[in-house]
């Protein structure tokens, strides 16, 4: 995985996949016009640990199904899944320390 950019999610199959993993997994929708998502994004690449978090981003412009599938109706949003369920949902204005803690406590 390139820690720039996080894994790319492209299709509900590839989706399906990441989100069922066992360790905890962070999905990030963004859109290209989003100056926004790409202030956001470098800074929650800086706080997570690569080696215990895996990171996908999805292009709500490109897979608004996906979007519309969790729910996601502004950008940024940030997921934080683990074992298959939603355990956090941070969305537009993200509170970083919220996803710290979080992450922290699922280690």
């Amino acid at each position: 995985m390139n820690i720039e950019s996080g894994i790319l999610i492209k299709s509900k199959e590839q989706l399906k996949q990441f989100v069922e993993q066992e360790e905890p997994i962070i999905l990030y929708f963004s859109s290209r016009d989003c100056n926004v998502c790409h202030a956001v994004f470098p800074k929650l690449m800086n706080i997570i640990d690569p080696q215990s978090v895996r990171v996908a981003k999805i292009n709500i412009d490109e897979h608004l199904e996906i979007a519309g599938q969790l729910l996601v109706f502004a950008v940024p949003t940030i997921l934080i899944f683990h074992e298959g369920k939603e355990i956090l949902r941070e969305s537009r204005f993200i509170d970083f320390q919220k996803v710290e803690r979080t992450l922290t406590l699922l280690k």
